[in-house]
Formats: structure tokens, C-alpha cells, sequence
């Protein structure tokens, strides 16, 4: 069963308000991650021109097609690959989350923003620990698996009410998550 989170009023955010101040690496045993409710997204490859901005959505399946995760690619981010360049987002099944693959490296300010107003699951154990899903929401960041057995926080902020943003620097797996 999908659970609702953010505001008690369900007011927008009007500027970036950053998330909690969890920066940093941890073992994934050492996190709750925050789990998807219904039918992932599919994968999706895109082709970015060099010089050119791109944003990529990926939305849930139908009925409501809701937004799962944006990423941006300002037109410098790869203003010096001397080809296109080949993107491919793939969904984590089950948790928000997923892998960004990309042909040539990741340049300066793109950036991934997760949304999770409809499909949002807390796990269990996190409802237990911090007395349900309002206590564990507003502990929730961004961090990606470093590729060395841990998992790496980075500052994120909250552009909406149930949106998380944080810098996207390089290729790899990029999950949303609150420290156990």
C-alpha cells in the first residue's frame, strides 16, 4: 500500500530547502531505502547533442503516469564530447533508485530529482523506528553506491514537497535513502 508524505498542509516548497545534513558514506546495511509502490518505470535511452539541453522524465506506468525521476543536462554539462552522446536511465524495481549510464563522461551541473508524492513506501523497519512515515520522510537524501561495497549521501534539497535534487556527477546508481 502506497503511502503519502510531506506536508501536513501539502504546501509546494517555494525555493530549494535543503534535506537533512546526511552527508556521507555508509554500508547499505546501514540505510533504509525508500521503496516504490506499483509498476516501475521502464528503461529509457536518450541521445543528447553536444551544447544542447536535455531533461529526461521517466513516469510511473498507467493509470497515473506520475513523474518518478527527472535528470538535467544543462548544455554544458557535455559541450565537449566531440560526438553524441548516449544516455540510459534504468529504474530500480522496487525502490527509488536507478542506474545512469552514459557514453561520454558526465560534465558540470546536471543534476537528478526523485518524486515521490503517489508510489512513496516507507520499510517497515523504518516505520518502527522513527514512529511512521512523517518521522522517517523528512530524514530522506540522495546518495549513490560508490561501487565500493558503501553508500555515498550528497546534499540534497527539496525543490517541492516530496521531491528530492541533488547533483548528478557521474554515471552509476543513485538511490533515495535515510540513515538507520
Amino acid at each position: 500500500m502506497a503511502q503519502g508524505c510531506g506536508s501536513a498542509t501539502g504546501a509546494r516548497t517555494n525555493s530549494p530547502a535543503p534535506a537533512p545534513a546526511t552527508v556521507g558514506k555508509f554500508r547499505l546495511s546501514q540505510v533504509f531505502v525508500l521503496e516504490a509502490a506499483g509498476v516501475p518505470p521502464t528503461d529509457t535511452a536518450v541521445t543528447i547533442q553536444p551544447g544542447q539541453l536535455r531533461v529526461v522524465i521517466l513516469r510511473h506506468q498507467p493509470p497515473d503516469n506520475s513523474d518518478f525521476v527527472r535528470l538535467d543536462f544543462p548544455a554544458a554539462t557535455f559541450k565537449s564530447a566531440d560526438v553524441p552522446v548516449r544516455v540510459t536511465v534504468r529504474p530500480l524495481p522496487g525502490v527509488y533508485g536507478v542506474t545512469v549510464e552514459s557514453s561520454a563522461p558526465i560534465g558540470p551541473g546536471a543534476s537528478i530529482t526523485f518524486k515521490y508524492p503517489v508510489h512513496f513506501t516507507a520499510p517497515a523497519a523504518a516505520l518502527k523506528r522513527f514512529g511512521g512515515a512523517g518521522g522517517f520522510e523528512p530524514l530522506l537524501s540522495i546518495g549513490w553506491d560508490t561501487g565500493d561495497g558503501l553508500f555515498d549521501f550528497v546534499a540534497s534539497t527539496r525543490p517541492a514537497t516530496d521531491n528530492l535534487s541533488a547533483p548528478l556527477p557521474s554515471t552509476g546508481t543513485y538511490l533515495v535513502a535515510a540513515p538507520r
